[in-house]
Parts: C-alpha cells; sequence; structure tokens
C-alpha cells in the first residue's frame, strides 16, 4: 500500500492546525500516513523543502485549516495507481455549509462558470473524472508522485502564488497527466470579508504575471482579459459622448444578472448581488497583474533569499501518532 507525506506550510510553529484532527480519523492506514508542517515565509520553498525529507511516495499539499473526508486517501490512490503515466490528482476545494452568507458568496463567485470559466472546478465539483490542466486545478487539493516531482525539480521557487500552476505545466510537457475528480473534494474556509477576498484576487493576478513572466504569453492568453477589461472601463471615463463603447460593459452587466439569478434559483438563495462581486473579483486581479508589470518594470521586487528567510525556517517532521501539540 502506497505510504503518504502530507505538506502543510504555516507561518508560526505557534499557528494552530485544525487539518491534523482529521488526519487522524483517515480511514486509510495510520502507519502509512507522514504529516510535515513547515514553517517558513515562503510556502513554494517550504514545500520544496519538506518534498526533500519526505519519505511518502506519494506528496499530499494541503492547508492548516482544510477540512477532509475519511475516505479521501484511498479514492486518491485508486486513481493515481491505474497508469505510469498519472503525476497527480486533483479536486474541488469548496465551500464549508458552516459559512457566512458573504463567505458562500464569495464561493458562488468562484464556482460561476462566467466570472471563472473552466477555474470554476477548482471551487465545486464539476462533471466527471477526466484529464486537466492547470485551469481545473489547485495546490490546497493536490497530490502528486514524490518521484515525478523530484524529478521535475519542484516548485519553481520565484513564484508564490502560481507554483503549482507553473508545475501543472511543467510535467505535463514531460509527457504526464493530471487528473481531476469530483470526488477528490475539500472543505476550506472562503475569505472572510471582501477585503481579504480582493487581496486574495489581487495576489493571484500578481502571481500570474510572474508566472507569464517565467512561461511567456502563449498559453496565458486567457488571463490577459481581465487586464484588458480594467482599462476598458478606466477610458470610459474619459469617453466624450461615445454611447457604443459602453457596449461591451452593458454585455457584461447583463450576463452577470443573469448568471447571477440562474444561481439564485439553482441554489435558491438571494445571490443578486453577485454581479458586484464579479466585478470586484476581475477588477482584483487584473490589479494585482498591473502592480506585477509595475515592479517588474520599476525592478523593486526583493531577492528570493531576502523574501523566504533562507527558504525554511523551521520544519517539523510528525505522524498522526504523535503530533506537535
Amino acid at each position: 500500500m502506497n505510504t503518504i507525506s502530507v505538506i502543510i506550510p504555516a507561518e508560526s510553529s505557534l499557528a494552530s492546525v485544525p487539518i491534523i484532527d482529521y488526519l487522524n480519523k483517515m480511514d486509510y492506514p495510520q502507519e502509512n500516513i507522514e504529516i510535515i508542517l513547515t514553517i517558513g515565509n515562503w510556502p513554494s520553498a517550504q514545500r520544496n523543502q519538506a518534498a526533500g525529507v519526505a519519505k511518502g511516495d506519494i506528496l499530499y499539499f494541503f492547508n492548516r485549516n482544510t477540512q477532509l473526508q475519511p475516505d479521501l486517501f484511498n479514492k486518491m490512490v485508486s486513481i493515481i495507481n491505474r497508469e505510469e503515466k498519472v503525476a497527480g490528482v486533483g479536486g474541488a476545494d469548496i465551500t464549508p455549509q458552516s459559512n457566512s452568507y458573504m463567505q458562500h458568496l464569495f464561493g458562488y463567485a468562484m464556482g460561476s462558470y462566467f466570472a471563472h470559466w473552466k477555474m470554476r472546478a477548482r471551487y465545486i465539483q464539476v462533471g466527471t473524472e477526466r484529464v486537466a490542466s492547470e485551469n481545473e486545478l489547485l495546490l490546497s487539493n493536490m497530490a502528486i508522485k514524490r518521484a515525478i516531482f523530484l524529478e521535475a525539480g519542484g516548485f519553481h521557487e520565484e513564484l508564490y502564488p502560481n507554483e503549482e500552476n507553473e508545475l501543472i505545466n511543467r510535467i505535463s510537457r514531460m509527457g504526464y497527466k493530471f487528473i481531476y475528480s469530483p470526488d477528490i473534494r475539500i472543505s476550506r474556509d472562503r475569505r472572510s470579508d471582501i477585503f481579504k477576498f480582493i487581496r486574495q484576487f489581487f495576489c493571484y493576478g500578481q502571481g500570474r504575471f510572474n508566472q507569464i513572466k517565467i512561461e511567456g504569453l502563449l498559453g496565458n492568453l486567457q488571463f490577459l482579459i481581465p487586464l484588458f477589461f480594467l482599462f476598458y472601463f478606466i477610458s470610459l471615463f474619459f469617453a466624450d459622448n461615445a454611447r457604443l463603447l459602453f457596449i461591451p460593459l452593458i454585455i457584461y452587466i447583463f450576463l452577470a444578472v443573469i448568471d447571477s439569478g440562474y444561481l439564485s434559483l439553482k441554489n435558491r438563495k438571494n445571490l443578486i448581488i453577485l454581479p458586484a462581486i464579479y466585478m470586484i473579483m476581475h477588477f482584483s486581479y487584473a490589479c494585482g497583474m498591473l502592480a506585477g508589470i509595475c515592479k517588474n518594470i520599476t525592478k523593486r521586487k526583493k531577492p528570493l533569499n531576502s523574501r523566504v528567510n533562507h527558504k525554511i525556517v523551521y520544519i517539523k517532521k510528525i505522524t498522526c501518532r504523535g503530533y506537535l501539540k
């Protein structure tokens, strides 16, 4: 039976790690589960360091506040072992039922086809099991064969976030594939207020620009749409009686309202405020990308070593039978 190394980054050894309680209840042999809590201030480097000392056949990346289903590991192992060319498996990071109305709004926005296209599969269970790209997978719920992870050289440590996006693309170019399964699901709290939500998508936009710097524009063009939409929206304030210029904005609002109405009926909830959340999400992402461009032009980006404090502050290897308290 496969051994699994669970890798969890945290900023401090004093931080609570609720996921450990769920790991203790997994329907999987406890002696085959290893937990590595890696402490530091640059998660991509922390995860690489943890992967370097991991003993498991499979690396499973989670965040410390993740909620798990007991049968998750059994489902993941059955998929990842189907063929040699399967490098990894992932699924959705869904909104817990206990979250507030505002948090559920954020979850519905991230799970909207209109607002988030294929990326919605990261936040809701979509379709059936299939080969997937970086568009549908995310690092808060991803298992990768350790041998393939090390063969690929691990995460690009200049990237955070978006380190998993670039790694998935790199491993896929090596001839391996990733599987998305709606059954491989976890739950994790959405951001608790609008300011944290804005920061979340601002960081995503900045991360995407940094990924584009490494990979180039090819394959990333669709992620420039929010940036172009931001420029278009700003230009409206300088338009002089150019009514035709407002047509794209009217179409955007119309489609957003239709989508929010559909989701309201589907989920039997009042989600009429969703169009405003969509716009905030898209503009935050665009502003993050713009900030990344400005930092690149002005060369204000700090050297990697100064950002990560020598990559790892502290790494603690623990098991479900004797975990850090």
